[in-house]
């Protein structure tokens, strides 16, 4: 029977916790701080995350984890990439277009396995190197996430087959502070004249997950951190797609700041647009 490994089980359990809390303060926030300018922090980010890390502490304890909140805990040749909740900003203003995101990064492999969990929406992504990237409803889904390894509720993502620039759909995001808006403006407008649509969805992590479930035909972003695309990542490769950097080098170990995924297919032509541009490029 086809099945998820048992860490990545432990993945979906701390990321159905998480979404918990967040089902908890969705629309109910008492007040919303800043980590710095147009960068929200609230008290679902902070408890999921502490939830996210007792949850994958008591299964492995030897293992480091990597926070947006916590930063660093530990060294280990396994790290844990933790976006508690991917899209602060939509969460903060009641959009429902957030989620968590947890991956993990061997040292030697890179990121093996990822998992993604939209609360509200009601979506679940999971993908481990070599077995695939898979999808399914939580409502499709046994209450309990102990028992999510089963794959026959779940469905293969599969990126898109669309070949032409016209014909694509893009996402992208741009960063918080109103000092940087001149960062990928330059890109967004040479993109937009090519493509058939380019959105700013707020979470890069959904925005990977639509490229992998085929949605969208790529993504790009300059200044994301390793928690933000790591389970994303993860998604778009094993559902047959390409990840790079903004010029289609391979990305440069795990403080990589720009990232481009696509179908593949479009990979290149998406590459030649970009290089027209300046932002994030070296």
């Amino acid at each position: 029977m086809l099945a998820l490994s048992p860490t990545a089980v432990t993945a979906l359990r701390a990321a159905h916790a998480a979404a918990a809390v967040q089902r908890r303060f969705f629309r109910r926030l008492e007040r919303v701080d800043y980590k710095g300018p147009n960068d929200p922090v609230t008290e679902a980010d902070r408890t999921s995350e502490e939830t996210i890390v007792r949850i994958l502490r008591e299964a492995y304890p030897s293992h480091a984890i990597l926070g947006e909140e916590g930063g660093q805990r530990g060294q280990a040749a396994q790290t844990w990439l933790v976006d508690p909740l991917d899209g602060t900003s939509n969460y903060a203003r009641g959009i429902p277009w957030f989620c968590v995101s947890i991956a993990l990064r061997e040292q030697d492999a890179g990121i093996v396995l990822g998992v993604i969990l939209s609360p509200i929406i009601g979506e679940v992504y999971a993908a481990e190197r070599g077995r695939g990237a898979y999808t399914a409803s939580l409502a499709d889904l046994p209450s309990d996430p102990a028992a999510w390894g089963d794959l026959a509720p779940w469905r293969r993502l599969r990126v898109s087959a669309v070949s032409t620039l016209r014909d694509a759909g893009f996402a992208t995001g741009f960063p918080h502070d109103v000092n940087e808006t001149g960062i990928n403006i330059d890109h967004f407008v040479n993109i937009r004249l090519e493509a058939a649509v380019v959105r700013a969805v707020g979470s890069a992590a959904l925005g990977l997950a639509q490229v992998a479930a085929g949605h969208l035909e790529a993504y790009w972003e300059i200044g994301p951190k390793a928690w933000d695309f790591g389970a994303g990542m993860a998604m778009v490769e094993e559902a047959g797609g390409r990840t790079s950097d903004l010029r289609g080098r391979p990305l440069p170990g795990p403080d990589r700041r720009q990232l481009l995924a696509t179908n593949g297919v479009i990979h290149d032509a998406v590459v030649a647009v970009l290089t027209r541009g300046k932002s994030g490029l070296d």
